[in-house]
C-alpha cells in the first residue's frame, strides 16, 4: 500500500487526477490568485479532493508501475489492486487509513468512508507567498529644491551665454564680408522640363546697343586714331562688355568635391569627343561641363543631343551663371 501512495503523490505532481481501479480518484483543485484590498494579492493555491464515482482504469497509475519495475501491465495491474485490497481491509477492520500526504480515509457508522486531505502543494506553486505593492503615491517623495542647484544652473546658463558671444565675435573677425555682385555668385539650374517653355526674345536690341557704342567711340577718338583702328577698338569693346553682361549656359555633367576627381573626369569626357569640357569652381563642389552657350535656346538644343546620341549622360542638366 505504500508503494501505492508513493506512486500517487508523484504523478499528482503533473496530472490533476489519478485514478485508482475500482476505488476511486484523486482529484487537484486550483484556487487562482485574488486581490485582497487595494494593493495586497494572495498567491494561487491548491486542494486535493477525492471522488468516489471515478473508478475507470485510465492506466495512468499502471504506466507508472510499469515505468518503475519494468512489469508488464497484468503484472502492474495486479500490484495496484493488491494495494486496494489491503487498504479496503484496514478500513474494515481498524476504520482509519492513513495515506501521508495524500491525507487520509476513515470509516462512519453507515459503513461510507469519509476523506480528509492534507496540505498539497504543486510544484509550481512552492514559494509563493501574499504580496503588498505600495501605491505610487506612497512610493514618490518629493524632494525640496536646493538653492545651491539653482545657482549652479544659473551660472551655467550665464557661461553658455558669455562663450556664444565669444564664438559670434570671433567668427565676425576672421570672416571677411564679401561685397561682390549677387548676380555673379548665384546659379541658377534648368532642368529638362523647362525646355519647351516660350523662347527669350532675340538679341536685336543688343546688336543695336553695339553700334550705337561704336558710333559714339568713333566720334569721341576720331582725332587721335585713325578711323579703321577706332572702330576696330570700339567693337571689340562693346563685345567684351556683352560677354561680361549676358548670362552663360553651361551643360554641366556632374558634381565633385574633389579637384583630382574633376581633372579624371574632364578627361574623360575629352577622349568621347567633348572637347570644349572645362570645370567651375564653387564653394564646397566643382561643376564639370561640357560646352558653354550665351543663348539658352542653343544650350537646349544641345542638352537635347547630348541625352539623345549619349545615354549614359541623361543627367546632364544647364547650369545659368
Amino acid at each position: 500500500m505504500n508503494q501505492l501512495v508513493s506512486h500517487i503523490e508523484f504523478l499528482l505532481h503533473e496530472h490533476n487526477c489519478v485514478i485508482i481501479p475500482d476505488f476511486g480518484g484523486f482529484v487537484v483543485n486550483t484556487i487562482a490568485s485574488r486581490r485582497d484590498g487595494i494593493a495586497a494579492f494572495h498567491a494561487p493555491q491548491s486542494e486535493l479532493v477525492f471522488n468516489r464515482e471515478l473508478t475507470h482504469n485510465d492506466g495512468l497509475l499502471a504506466q507508472s508501475y510499469m515505468k518503475s519495475y519494468s512489469l508488464t501491465f497484468e503484472a502492474a495491474m495486479h500490484k495496484i489492486e493488491s494495494a486496494v485490497q489491503e487498504m479496503k481491509l484496514q478500513l474494515r477492520e481498524q476504520k482509519h487509513v492513513e495515506l501521508g500526504k495524500l491525507g487520509s480515509f476513515k470509516m462512519n457508522d453507515s459503513k461510507r468512508f469519509v476523506y480528509t486531505p492534507a496540505a498539497f502543494v504543486p510544484p509550481a506553486f512552492f514559494g509563493l507567498s501574499k504580496a503588498s505593492l505600495k501605491p505610487l503615491i506612497q512610493m514618490h517623495t518629493p524632494a525640496a529644491p536646493s538653492k545651491q542647484v539653482s545657482r549652479q544652473r544659473r551660472l551655467r546658463t550665464t557661461g553658455i551665454s558669455a562663450a556664444a558671444v565669444a564664438a559670434i565675435a570671433l567668427l565676425m573677425f576672421i570672416l571677411p564680408v564679401s561685397d561682390t555682385t549677387i548676380g555673379r555668385q548665384t546659379a541658377q539650374m534648368i532642368s529638362e522640363n523647362g525646355l519647351f517653355r516660350a523662347k527669350p526674345e532675340q538679341t536685336g536690341h543688343l546688336a543695336a546697343a553695339v553700334t550705337d557704342r561704336s558710333v559714339e567711340s568713333l566720334s569721341g577718338e576720331a582725332r587721335i586714331v585713325p578711323a579703321e583702328e577706332a572702330v576696330a577698338s570700339s567693337v571689340a569693346t562693346s563685345l567684351h562688355e556683352r560677354d561680361n553682361s549676358m548670362p552663360r549656359y553651361l551643360i554641366v555633367v556632374g558634381v565633385y568635391e574633389r579637384s583630382d576627381v574633376a581633372e579624371q573626369i574632364t578627361a574623360q569626357l575629352k577622349n568621347e569627343g567633348f572637347s570644349q569640357t572645362e570645370w567651375l569652381e564653387r564653394p564646397g563642389r566643382i561643376d564639370v561641363y561640357t560646352a558653354s552657350f550665351t543663348d539658352r535656346t542653343e544650350a537646349e538644343s544641345y542638352l537635347r543631343e547630348i541625352h539623345k546620341a549619349h545615354p549614359t549622360h541623361r543627367d546632364a542638366w544647364i547650369l545659368k551663371r
